[in-house]
């Protein structure tokens, strides 16, 4: 499934999902990056071992035929990873 940003921008594509076992909540969604994304905010944020985005499941929007995710939201977290 698809994942863009808000205003717009392809981010990649939905994964996996990181499930938090004690309370079964979605905690982040597993993106593989978009050819071309050169989005600098999604470098970032955290990876898992191949390399894929973490996006807080906390940044989405809503989710139609795409998932769409709050851009600022996002680059927020990245400047906090920093």
């Amino acid at each position: 499934m698809p994942v863009v940003t808000d205003k717009g921008i392809m981010l990649g594509e939905i994964v996996d999902l990181i499930i938090d076992e004690l309370t079964g909540k979605i905690t982040y969604i597993v993106v593989k990056k978009a050819k071309g994304s050169a989005e600098s905010f999604l470098q970032k944020l955290r990876h898992d071992k191949e390399g894929n985005a973490l996006l807080p499941y906390a940044s989405i929007k809503y989710i139609t035929e795409m998932v769409v995710v709050d851009e600022k939201y996002l680059r927020i977290q990245a400047s906090r990873s920093t």
